[in-house]
């Protein structure tokens, strides 16, 4: 019985990285096309800022609330719910698109995509709690690997004039047979019913929930993702539009994007190699900090190959913060890791909410050369809360 366990908890982390690949491949897949998107619609990038902010303030709401939700309730329904909206969304964009079904789309992405990331991460935290930190650098890869592929996709279509309308079609189907191939598996049984709670365990009790964000070392570590997600995504989503004003066209563009998060797939790997040699927070902090030193670079410098180099290095450093923070937060408390999951996404979720109009504004009333100094801004102040954090928790606090 015991090998059966352990085979059937491989198998449920083999779909969720299924899951999480998808999930990369379409969420990038949007940045890219930005700026084709608002020429189609006929709309300015501030408008198109605008749309981005309401979707993630959907994902804060909707990360929140599936992480909270993922600690008392049946997490399968709330996969289900999170895969079945993005079958949704991704059929709507294929079909018509104008400004108004654009940011109908967008919340739609947004709150699928919050279930997905909160819930499947707090699954995994309670499936392998002595393996935690390998795990979520293992989702966070999967997710790189289809953010990698998402891209090259994307300049490919482009280059050969294809509409892009076509892959979301085929997003539908991929995301229809996740959601099948999920349901069977979980048709006849509930997670929490597998030795990860049981109902004397299900606490409903909101302020003890509190009690689990009150630790400093989540609020540090929240703020952390806050400037560094809110200003690394937007760099990603706004990449191709800064390098129109350096003369790459949308297709090489794209292609550059591709290659950033191929890199970062690679940086996670090499923090998967050496997590075994060193703590957690050591990597943090001083990827956290290289990486601020490679984006001031590729902000200041005008050559072009110094800038792609440079992108590519500070890919490779800040990749790991996502689930560095987490693990070393959830590590605090694994009874409420949904709650501390969620609060860290609506976190990050709220640093995109707030950076994304912001580089639409600047893009469109100062120039989009300006793009990459709003990004360093975010990570200088982030580089901040992630010493603040590696105090807190070298000192024992």
């Amino acid at each position: 019985m015991k090998s059966v366990g352990v085979k059937t908890k491989r198998r449920d982390l083999l779909i969720f990285y299924y899951i999480f690949f998808i999930y990369g491949f379409s969420f990038i897949i949007i940045h890219p096309l930005l700026p084709i998107i608002a020429d189609q619609i006929d709309v300015g990038f501030d408008r198109i800022g605008i749309a981005l902010l309401i979707g993630y303030a959907s994902s804060l709401i909707s990360s929140f609330s599936a992480g909270s939700l993922s600690d008392r309730l049946d997490n399968k329904k709330l996969i289900m719910l999170g895969l079945s909206l993005l079958c949704v969304a991704f059929t709507i964009f294929g079909s018509y698109l104008n400004y108004i079904s654009f940011i109908f789309v967008i919340i739609l992405l947004r709150v699928g995509f919050g279930i997905i990331d909160a819930v499947v991460h707090s699954f995994s935290s309670k499936l392998f709690k002595k393996n935690i930190s390998r795990i979520f650098l293992n989702l966070n890869l999967s997710w790189y690997l289809g953010a990698f592929v998402g891209p090259l996709v994307i300049s490919i279509i482009l280059y050969f004039n294809f509409s892009p309308r076509y892959l979301f079609f085929i997003l539908v189907i991929f995301y229809g047979l996740l959601a099948v191939i999920f349901y069977r598996t979980y048709s006849k049984r509930k997670i929490q019913k597998n030795g990860f709670f049981s109902s004397k365990e299900m606490d409903f009790s909101f302020k003890k929930y509190l009690e689990a964000l009150k630790d400093p070392a989540v609020i540090m570590g929240s703020l952390t993702l806050f400037f560094y997600i809110g200003s690394t995504m937007g760099l990603s989503s706004w990449m191709t539009t800064y390098f129109l004003s350096i003369g790459l066209n949308t297709a090489y563009g794209s292609a550059v994007l591709s290659l950033y998060w191929f890199f970062s797939s690679i940086g996670l790997i090499i923090i998967s190699r050496i997590i075994s040699r060193f703590r957690e927070i050591t990597i943090l902090f001083f990827g956290c900090l290289a990486g601020t030193a490679c984006l001031f670079i590729f902000s200041s410098v005008h050559n072009v190959y110094i800038k792609i180099v440079a992108l590519i290095i500070q890919a490779i450093l800040f990749v790991g913060i996502f689930p560095l923070v987490t693990a070393i937060l959830v590590k605090r408390k694994f009874e409420k890791s949904g709650t501390i999951l969620g609060f860290n996404l609506a976190f990050s979720f709220a640093g995109s909410m707030v950076f994304q109009p912001l580089f639409g504004y600047v893009a469109e009333y100062f120039g989009k050369n300006y793009i990459p100094f709003i990004a360093l801004t975010g990570t200088l102040i982030g580089l901040i809360f992630a010493g603040l954090l590696f105090r807190i928790i070298n000192q024992g606090v």
